[in-house]
């Protein structure tokens, strides 16, 4: 939503806002509609609270005190974090003048960079699928660092950031890299929701049954304890979607390449129209008619029971109840048609199901010359990746163009290295690179200039230099330094001077002495030492003094520099303002004080370092808390479990006590549940070191290969082993053959699992149970981690399973991971201009061939 016309700041009061509002603006699912319940009880169900409501309740109640806050819910689609959101904030509404703000048009990084400035005290704003505004590649990176800044401002303070993700997109925001700044505000604010209602949590949606019909059918009907996800009509959604005409579900399943592929959540029909024959089989095209998209449509955009249907039309977003500066726009990369044109957003939860059933799919041609044309102009480079990645070279070369020419540096990048590789005496790439980026960053102006160089587009490089060191800003000290580097390894000299003319130490932002010190190494490679002074003087009396690790580095680059009397002078205030969290760095930095003779300092700095410490939980472990226990405080090992009772023979025999340890196993091994593998394979490993070869035997007669569970796979491959160590070999055949036949698909999902089984049926002789394995494993392993994928396809390599290892690497292909599939004998060279989508190799392609 946009900013109210007539109230202070961004938003609108949170009193504002009723049921339809929340589903409407703040994206909350509407819940399905039983008996009318709808009309006379609202649109959204009773709200039953769970165990992670207290987390985000704490959040919540400490912004209301004052203090500014972030939480982030992480879960599923639709497992109700949207509306646990709704419910935390509403008791705002009576703590005074609280605002929210929802930004979105024209983009959704757009709104917030465009008026975050605008956020006052008493602000929430919401975040619904943070990955759109964090995760963008052009802006998101800002939005993270601004909106971090805000939380930092007393001045604005309180303000309170509620933000939504699924599982997957926090995993790629919160590690390190490319989303640096969305990890730094992000980290340490996961709330986890679960898919599923504890026992609890449905007794208390009995309770609420009574007095409404939807929680009443929920109740009844929901499988697996998933009520959020059976009131927002996941059942009958998915219904749908198998029940679908196939035109109808040719257009979902362009949809969810599309969006797992990397477009936004508003996907423009001409792209789907134009990828969806493709996507039918010959037959099912011939028996089309000439009004099949809108009967494919009527089908897809069909509500059922109150709840949109598998396809939701966008509105195009007037204006409504802002103040603004100048006249709307089109998002960065839109036409003003394309701004207008007909869009549609995918039902959340079928999004996340194509993530999973389609990940393993490489889209047809017409979906990648489609998105060339039509795709939003912010999801170009993305989409490029995907089909670089997944060896659609010239597909991807066409994306980045296009990108290209609408500024994206990122896709600039990429498209001057992928044509350099490609035709490395062609700088056509590199010139049309260099005639569309504006190079107002820094940054970007580096790493170009770095592909240029690379690509040998000399001249280029040059001209590129020129403008850049003339146009770009000066506020981000890290991305002046890359820019300041890049010109000294081009021996730019005369850039490097027009560069540090224009005062850059005067304007970078210094509040973070880390990304500070990166700016001072360069003036001092650039021997540009009133930079140095100026730049120090600043940092001195404006960072934040976090976090310690900066302080040490900014207090370093100054000695390097030769700037002591800068070094001692941060180094003094930063006794009375460093976080002490850091040890080592309060340690480095008390000995440079008193290296230097600032007792004064040091003293200071020592004093708060030792009250900080009194306050910190005591060393002590609480492991260690019964350590001096008497042993009737002590809890008494149940010898039934198998491996407690392996523990206890091991302790027994540790302390020489090997009387006691055959006692204890004579007496409990005949009596030990053979249910975990895990528990049966380390009770009998122990036996087997321990040489009990006739509890062994006893162990072994009971026929454990039978009784133990196979939903712990990696129990079984270590009861396989030491089946074989014990020369059980009749048992572990029998274990063998299970494990081959029933392991659960979804156990051998992960790779690192299915290889410990694979190689624990090879080494215990069961051949053929290993190729029975091998065949699920190769079609059902994850390849998310793909140093486990590495070990999986080793382990098929090495049981003869060739067959089953091409299948994998073909997977790894459509999961985007091309460049395994070319390692292997001559697919470099056949391969060199990318393949297909149907798996051939393409033939040779220029700049020319590029629309």
């Amino acid at each position: 939503m946009d900013r109210d016309r007539d109230g202070p700041g961004a938003g609108r009061p949170i009193g504002d806002f009723d049921g339809q509002l929340v589903v409407d603006d703040l994206e909350v699912h509407p819940a399905l509609d039983t008996g009318a319940a709808r009309d006379r009880l609202g649109v959204l169900p009773a709200y039953i609270e769970r165990k992670f409501d207290a987390s985000l309740r704490s959040v919540v109640d400490a912004a209301a005190s004052g203090r500014s806050g972030i939480a982030v819910l992480v879960g599923g689609s639709s497992t109700g974090k949207t509306r646990a959101l709704w419910e935390a904030v509403r008791p705002l509404t009576v703590k005074g003048a609280w605002r929210l703000w929802h930004p979105i048009y024209p983009t959704r990084p757009d709104a917030v960079l465009a008026e975050l400035d605008d956020v006052a005290p008493h602000t929430v704003v919401w975040l619904n699928e943070a990955q759109n505004y964090l995760g963008a590649d052009s802006g998101g990176e800002q939005v993270a660092a601004g909106l971090r800044n805000l939380l930092n401002d007393p001045a604005r303070a309180p303000v309170l950031v509620l933000a939504t993700l699924w599982s997957p997109h926090w995993d790629a925001l919160t590690t390190r890299g490319a989303h640096a700044q969305a990890a730094e505000l992000l980290d340490g604010h996961k709330i986890d929701v679960p898919e599923a209602f504890t026992s609890a949590d449905l007794a208390a949606v009995a309770h609420a049954a009574d007095t409404d019909p939807r929680l009443a059918e929920a109740a009844e009907c929901a499988r697996d304890g998933q009520i959020t996800q059976y009131l927002a009509g996941v059942p009958f959604l998915m219904d749908r979607y198998r029940a679908a005409p196939p035109a109808t579900r040719a257009l979902v399943h362009a949809a969810m390449d599309a969006r797992r592929l990397g477009a936004g959540p508003h996907i423009p029909l001409a792209w789907l129209a134009e990828a969806a024959p493709s996507y039918l089989s010959d037959t099912e095209w011939a028996q089309t008619h000439d009004d099949w998209l809108q009967t494919a449509l009527a089908y897809g955009t069909a509500p059922a029971k109150g709840i949109p249907g598998i396809f939701v039309p966008v509105k195009t977003r007037a204006s409504r109840g802002q103040r603004t500066r100048a006249a709307p726009r089109p998002a960065a990369g839109q036409s003003i048609q394309a701004a207008h044109e007909p869009r549609y957003q995918l039902a959340d939860y079928l999004d996340q199901h194509g993530r999973r059933v389609r990940a393993d799919q490489i889209p047809p041609v017409d979906f990648w010359t489609a998105a060339a044309v039509h795709a939003h102009g912010g999801n170009l480079t993305a989409l490029g990746y995907a089909a670089w990645t997944r060896g659609l070279y010239r597909d991807a070369a066409q994306l980045y163009k296009r990108a290209t020419a609408q500024g994206d540096a990122q896709a600039a990048i990429r498209l001057v290295e992928a044509l350099h590789a490609l035709h490395p005496r062609d700088d056509q790439a590199a010139n049309w690179a260099a005639a569309h980026i504006a190079l107002h960053q820094p940054s970007d102006a580096a790493r170009l200039l770095g592909a240029l160089r690379a690509a040998g587009a000399h001249q280029v490089a040059a001209a590129l230099a020129r403008r850049a060191v003339a146009d770009c800003t000066l506020d981000n000290p890290v991305a002046v330094s890359r820019l300041l580097k890049e010109l000294r390894e081009a021996g730019a000299e005369d850039e490097t001077v027009v560069l540090l003319g224009r005062d850059p130490a005067s304007h970078v932002a210094v509040d973070y002495p880390y990304n500070v010190h990166w700016l001072v190494e360069e003036f001092l490679m650039a021997a540009a030492h009133e930079q140095i002074d100026a730049l120090a003087e600043r940092a001195i009396a404006q960072c934040s003094f976090r976090p310690p690790i900066g302080v040490i580095k900014l207090m370093d680059a100054l000695l390097r520099a030769g700037a002591d009397e800068q070094a001692l002078a941060l180094a003094k205030r930063a006794a009375s303002h460093m976080a002490l969290y850091d040890s080592s760095a309060v340690r480095r930095l008390l000995r440079e004080l008193q290296d230097a003779g600032a007792h004064e300092q040091a003293a200071v700095l020592a004093n708060r370092a030792d009250a900080y410490a009194a306050l910190q939980p005591s060393a002590a472990s609480s492991s260690e808390a019964g350590v001096n226990e008497p042993p009737s405080a002590r809890t008494e090992p149940d010898l039934r479990d198998p491996a407690q009772l392996a523990m206890q023979l091991m302790s027994f025999r540790g302390a020489g006590e090997k009387e006691h340890a055959l006692a204890s196993a004579e007496q409990h091994v005949p009596l030990a549940d053979l249910g975990n593998p895990r528990a049966v394979a380390r009770l009998l490993g122990v036996l087997l070191t321990a040489g009990m070869e006739d509890q062994v035997a006893v162990l072994l007669d009971r026929d454990p290969a039978v009784h133990v569970t196979l939903d712990e796979p990696v129990g079984v491959a270590d009861l396989l082993e030491e089946l074989r160590k014990a020369e059980a070999r009749q048992q572990a055949a029998a274990l063998a053959k299970r494990a081959a036949a029933h392991t659960a698909d979804t156990a051998l999902a992960d790779p690192w699992v299915a290889a410990r089984l694979l190689k624990a049926l090879e080494r215990a002789g069961a051949h053929q149970q290993a190729a029975v394995l091998a065949e699920r494993a190769a079609a059902h392993a994850s390849l998310e981690a793909m140093w486990a994928v590495a070990l999986l396809q080793r382990e098929l390599l090495k049981t003869g399973a060739r067959k089953q290892s091409a299948a994998l690497v073909e997977r790894l292909t459509a999961a985007g991971r091309f460049e395994v599939f070319i390692a292997s004998g001559d697919r470099r060279e056949r391969y060199r201009f990318g393949r297909e989508p149907d798996g051939t190799p393409a033939p040779r392609w220029t700049w020319e061939d590029l629309e």
